[in-house]
């Protein structure tokens, strides 16, 4: 795993039980059922939780080209305007709820490095939320299933922001850009059960239903 240290740059709630663990891939849940929303934003407020973010709405004019550079974002897709206008909602959003987030980490491709720094201001890049490779598919999703299963630091959740691909293979179900699965580790790490899902445009419903 490499990290690289980035700094400050100038719905439906729905619940489903999915016991992972790293050596094995969890089954896929059935269809997950509505769930309180202020339930969910009180669970979060509390701490202990890890949400995985797909990166915000994007320029789909344009894709990734045949030789990604993660140091040149005009090899990629990036944020479109309207993307890095619901970024920074999602960070207001969970400011307004007072959701405390410590260590925010993101795939060093552009448009999930710009997510986290226009949500949250501060990324760690990890290269373990990295999109899936041919190759080492099963290495990958071992790594985001042990960041999905590390406990946060007590009072505070975690906040991941990666591809759409991770989730949909570790948990059977597609993230919309901006969208949210949260996670809740078990006591000592090792697993976690997914909680909920969250979409970009929910964070003001839930505010509101407090």
């Amino acid at each position: 795993m490499r990290v690289r240290v980035l700094g400050l740059m100038g719905g439906l709630v729905v619940l489903s039980a999915c016991g992972a663990r790293d050596d094995a891939m969890p089954q896929r849940p059935a269809a997950p059922p509505a769930a309180n929303a202020t339930q969910v934003a009180a669970a979060l407020r509390q701490g202990g939780l890890v949400l995985f973010f797909r990166h915000a709405a994007t320029d789909r004019g344009r894709d990734d080209a045949s030789q990604v550079r993660i140091e040149d974002c005009a090899t990629q897709r990036v944020l479109s305007a309207a993307g890095q206008a619901q970024a920074r909602a999602i960070g207001a959003g969970l400011a307004r709820l007072r959701i405390p987030i410590g260590e925010v980490r993101a795939s060093p491709y552009c448009r999930c490095a710009d997510t986290a720094r226009l949500a949250f201001d501060y990324v760690l890049l990890d290269d373990d939320l990295l999109p899936l490779r041919d190759g080492d598919a099963a290495a990958h999703l071992a790594a985001v299933r042990r960041l999905l299963s590390t406990p946060p630091i007590p009072g505070t959740n975690v906040a991941l922001v990666g591809h759409g691909d991770t989730i949909e293979k570790l948990a059977g179900f597609e993230l919309d850009e901006g969208e949210a699965a949260i996670a809740r580790p078990a006591v000592g790490g090792g697993s976690f059960t997914l909680v909920g899902r969250i979409r970009a445009d929910h964070w003001d419903a839930i505010a509101v239903a407090r």
